[in-house]
């Protein structure tokens, strides 16, 4: 009787064949502590991870958005602080003369000139690679004291000194929702102090009165108060992007952990699985070698 052990030998051989290509995945788990070095090989679960990959991206972007607004506040804050101290130091040198401890009205007219020219420079302060109060026009210092249609001597309010857009910066949150931020320079409490620095500084110390330095403290006194309020909501907006923060980490942590679950295989696992391949492929060459070495002869 005549025998062939050619089918045998190609089925054990794809068997074999098999065999190995599941020990090569397993020995590249065990190496890289990946389920598969492509999404292809992921189980079906590809269109997951991209879209978990993508979901991380994005938070991961808003974060450092926030982040950076709550910086580019701190230093809004601190500058509306300083400008608060110069006011100040304006109030209490009004307040001498108004009481006759200061004499020569030419002291109060240097100090408002002095203290203009300060918070100007500070309404163009820069912060990264913009003006901190142009609002979304950051390319542009926000004040120019020399602008043809400004008049800060006039009675009435005159934001024409400020250069910058109208809209505040902002971060969205998702969807349609957004935080604005900051403040521009044409806000009331700037407009008044600007104006106020702007009527001593150009008094005619000769013929100035009482009445003068008293418009020009309550002036200042109205603007103190504001750039209090400011600092507040300056705190408010720091605190919602703060929050922005705090949610985004914690959800970049829960979603990294679910991206693990479905990518990452557990080391000992794979260790196993390693082991258990190899004892496969070598039982199937051990089979392969055996069916190899019969003669036909045995069989006839």
């Amino acid at each position: 009787m005549r025998v062939s052990t050619q089918g045998m030998n190609t089925q054990i051989l794809g068997q074999a064949m098999r065999v190995q290509n599941s020990y090569a995945a397993a020995l590249d788990q065990q190496a890289s502590g990946q389920k598969s070095a492509s999404l292809s090989g992921l189980d079906g679960q590809a269109g997951v991870v991209t879209s978990l990959k993508s979901d991380i991206s994005r938070s991961e972007l808003l974060g450092t958005q926030a982040e950076n607004a709550i910086s580019r506040n701190e230093v809004a804050y601190g500058t509306v602080g300083s400008i608060a101290d110069i006011v100040e130091n304006t109030r209490v040198a009004i307040a001498a003369a108004m009481d006759g401890t200061i004499t020569d009205l030419s002291t109060v007219k240097s100090a408002a000139e002095n203290a203009l020219d300060s918070i100007a420079v500070l309404l163009n302060t820069t912060y990264s690679d913009g003006y901190l109060f142009s609002g979304t026009t950051s390319n542009i210092p926000p004040v120019n004291l020399d602008d043809v249609d400004y008049d800060g001597t006039a009675g009435a309010a005159d934001t024409d000194y400020y250069q910058g857009s109208s809209t505040l910066p902002s971060v969205m949150v998702g969807g349609n929702s957004s935080i604005a931020f900051g403040v521009t320079a044409d806000a009331e409490a700037f407009e008044e102090t600007l104006r106020a620095l702007s009527q001593l500084a150009t008094m005619d110390t000769a013929t100035a009165g009482t009445s003068d330095l008293k418009d020009a403290y309550d002036l200042l006194s109205s603007a103190t108060d504001k750039l209090g309020l400011m600092q507040e909501n300056l705190s408010r907006q720091s605190q919602m992007l703060e929050n922005v923060v705090d949610s985004q980490t914690e959800f970049q942590i829960y979603a990294n952990e679910a991206l693990e679950s479905l990518t990452t295989v557990d080391v000992a696992e794979a260790s196993a699985k390693v082991s258990q391949q190899e004892v496969l492929l070598q039982a199937s060459f051990s089979a392969l070698s055996s069916l190899t070495s019969i003669s036909i002869l045995d069989y006839m």
